[in-house]
């Protein structure tokens, strides 16, 4: 299906040429109808969460990223919330590619708004779409730690974290 190329029209936001666009269970559930909302006023949804793009156009105001700056841009944004994006409640956040509001980044080029984008050192591009998955599994181990940690005197050494993908070991993980 072609879409139109979007346009960085808003202040503050960028166009972006996709490198890397990552495929996962989430984009599994929405293809087959189960989970997914389309962008008001949208009859589909671009996927795309994961993504590692070159910035192509900015928009008035960006300061933070250059053209041809490598990038990887988070998946939600807060709506209504003053919480860190992750902890707000469903509804009060927009997410790229998933729920309400903001098509993905598996299109020739997307728009995001550049102070939600992350820097990636062109040496690592190959790699850097991996960057939201491990955030998931970063804040996972984090909040077990923090909730461990306030109910009993745990200091882990090792951790197995498991799910629907890949699983990593850290032998001798040392939280210290």
């Amino acid at each position: 299906m072609d879409v139109p190329k979007p346009n960085p029209s808003k202040g503050g936001q960028v166009l972006l040429k996709p490198i890397r666009v990552g495929v996962c269970g989430t984009d599994k559930e929405i293809i087959e109808g189960r989970y997914g909302k389309a962008p008001e006023g949208s009859q589909y949804l671009i996927l795309g969460h994961e993504a590692v793009a070159e910035v192509v156009e900015l928009g008035d105001g960006v300061d933070n990223v250059g053209v041809g700056d490598v990038v990887v841009p988070t998946v939600r944004r807060p709506l209504n919330c003053d919480l860190p994006v992750d902890f707000c409640p469903v509804g009060h956040y927009l997410e790229h590619g998933i729920w309400g509001g903001l098509h993905g980044h598996a299109a020739e080029y997307s728009v995001t708004d550049a102070k939600y984008l992350v820097k990636v050192p062109k040496e690592i591009v190959d790699i850097a779409v991996l960057t939201e998955p491990l955030s998931v599994v970063e804040k996972g181990i984090d909040m077990a730690i923090r909730i461990g940690q306030a109910r009993f005197d745990w200091k882990p050494r090792t951790a197995l974290v498991l799910g629907a993908g890949p699983w990593v070991y850290w032998p001798r993980w040392s939280l210290d």
